[in-house]
């Protein structure tokens, strides 16, 4: 966990099948719902924010995030870094799953319901409670889009997946998927079997299954998009990093506003201090 120590602002059902068209169900959970049945970030005494980088597999939510956490610190507020598969309880069983084809979606799911669960406990509910603002690399959407697409049925993961605190914000990276490919075998070289949705039988080649598995899972985002409402905000991505990250801290000034109780921060342009941060950065 990465934690930045300035002043801070102010199981149901079965695994197997389902109508993954339930993601509204998903968004709210139990959960405080504003009027028209969409998710609002209310909770209990929280003073804290929760932001969440979500998108495909080579977006580029990484670098954004490490640019994003900076800039909250020096307007003012502890910041907090979270994420998909941070947690070092359930990491050697997710580095084995990813290698084990004999795995199922019920494994998955147990997986990540361990990682965001014990990231839960030991740090969204503190910092968000101290008036931290926590930034997460992807979190349940991205769970969910993996086990509905092998299998598991939307009513068992709601029972599953933490389904608090919600987010005040999600940014969805919005990129081509041709472009996330290039990203990640740059990276990474060839996505291994379950990164290129091999285990779903979708192409022998891990290139064009890879294509195929990002394309099934932008469906499920899309989806997750309409059922969260105005918390989910997209974000196009197909730009350089200083842009991409001026658009993000646009959708991230308003909440710090109400932390700060002041006029709060505004948001650099993309030729501007953004651009440099990323050059600072690299």
């Amino acid at each position: 966990m990465r934690t930045r120590a300035r002043r801070g602002g102010g199981g149901a059902g079965s695994p197997d099948g389902g109508d993954p068209g339930t993601a509204r169900r998903m968004a709210a959970g139990d959960a405080q719902r504003a009027p028209g049945g969409q998710p609002t970030a209310a909770s209990g005494g929280r003073t804290g924010r929760f932001i969440v980088l979500e998108g495909g597999d080579g977006a580029g939510r990484s670098t954004q995030l490490r640019l994003l956490l900076p800039w909250v610190e020096e307007m003012g507020f502890a910041a907090v870094d979270a994420g998909l598969g941070r947690s070092s309880v359930p990491r050697r069983a997710f580095r084995a799953h990813r290698r084990t084809p004999e795995a199922g979606a019920r494994t998955l799911a147990l997986l990540y319901a361990a990682d965001l669960t014990d990231q839960v406990e030991r740090r969204l509910r503190p910092a968000l409670s101290s008036g931290f603002v926590v930034v997460a690399d992807r979190w349940t959407p991205t769970a969910r889009a993996r086990c509905l697409l092998r299998g598991a049925s939307p009513a068992w993961l709601d029972a599953l997946l933490p389904a608090e605190p919600l987010p005040d914000l999600i940014c969805y990276l919005d990129t081509d998927v041709a472009a996330r490919l290039q990203r990640q075998v740059h990276k990474r070289g060839l996505p291994d079997f379950r990164e290129s949705g091999r285990d779903l039988g979708l192409h022998p080649d891990p290139l064009r299954s890879f294509v195929r598995y990002q394309h099934a899972l932008d469906e499920r985002y899309a989806e997750f998009g309409r059922a969260y409402g105005a918390v989910w905000r997209v974000i196009p991505a197909g730009g350089d990093a200083a842009s991409i990250q001026s658009a993000i801290r646009r959708a991230v000034t308003p909440l710090l506003r109400p932390v700060a109780g002041a006029a709060g921060p505004s948001p650099e342009p993309a030729g501007g201090p953004a651009a440099a941060d990323v050059k600072a950065r690299a």
